[in-house]
């Protein structure tokens, strides 16, 4: 169980010009034994990261942020944070750009929020145990305000491309906020019956044909749906059901 409670903006907040991590940042701090949760947020990340190592974009006028939680759960839980995080995202997107349909916003399995289906916002947590052996996690947010790369394999957007521009603190202010409120939802695990109920309603893909990336195998099956450590229940063409913890998914099937 934490040992603090959530309470929106005393979580205090440290800036950076510029750094190569916030993520890399987090991770240092706990490892040193810091023992209080804080934000870190950049105007640019030069190593900014996403899942797997890959190379995160950043540009001047989006989003950076990681917030730092010295023991959030019992470790077996630091999982579920992905989905917690998502879904205080689309609140915070929501609540910061209210002129959005909410219909538009969908979450991606396990840790992308994507608008009018162009990923908007990815999501990185990494979690192990601090310098004193106690469960630890970092989440790092990165969200399209003003810019979204476009040189990439798949649809990305923005705010600003959606006709709802918004400032990266606006963001931020928002996103403090509602992770306050899905932390304590979430209660280190012992809520996340309701977390998981919340995010489904949101999920993309939920009942159709998805196909997953698992390393060099693909997998292609009907999204049934996520079990009670977040993992995905996937029906394979072959009427097999399997469970997929980590893969890339796409809603592009094969023939």
């Amino acid at each position: 169980m934490a040992q603090y409670e959530f309470q929106g903006s005393t979580v205090p907040i440290i800036r950076f010009t510029e750094i190569g991590s916030t993520n890399a940042e987090g991770l240092a701090r706990l490892a040193r034994g810091e023992i209080m949760p804080v934000w870190l947020v950049a105007d640019i990340q030069t190593a900014g990261r996403g899942r797997r190592g890959r190379p995160w974009t950043s540009e001047l006028g989006n989003l950076f942020a990681t917030l730092v939680l010295p023991n959030p759960a019992p470790l077996a839980n630091l999982a579920q944070l992905c989905f917690v995080a998502g879904l205080a995202l689309r609140d915070a997107v929501l609540a910061a750009a209210p002129q959005l349909v909410s219909e538009t916003l969908k979450l991606k399995w396990p840790n992308d929020l994507l608008l009018n289906g162009g990923k908007l916002a990815g999501i990185l947590v990494e979690g192990g145990t601090d310098a004193n052996g106690r469960p630890a996690a970092v989440i790092g947010f990165g969200a399209n305000c003003l810019h979204h790369p476009e040189d990439l394999p798949y649809k990305a957007t923005s705010l600003e491309e959606a006709g709802a521009p918004t400032a990266p603190d606006r963001l931020l202010e928002a996103l403090d906020l509602a992770m306050a409120v899905r932390l304590n939802q979430w209660h280190a695990g012992a809520g996340f019956a309701g977390i998981r109920s919340d995010w489904m309603r949101h999920a993309l893909g939920m009942g159709d044909q998805v196909s997953v990336k698992i390393g060099e195998r693909e997998v292609v099956g009907r999204f049934e749906n996520i079990d009670a450590r977040g993992a995905m229940m996937l029906r394979r063409r072959d009427g097999i059901a399997e469970i997929i913890t980590a893969g890339d998914v796409s809603l592009r099937v094969p023939e």
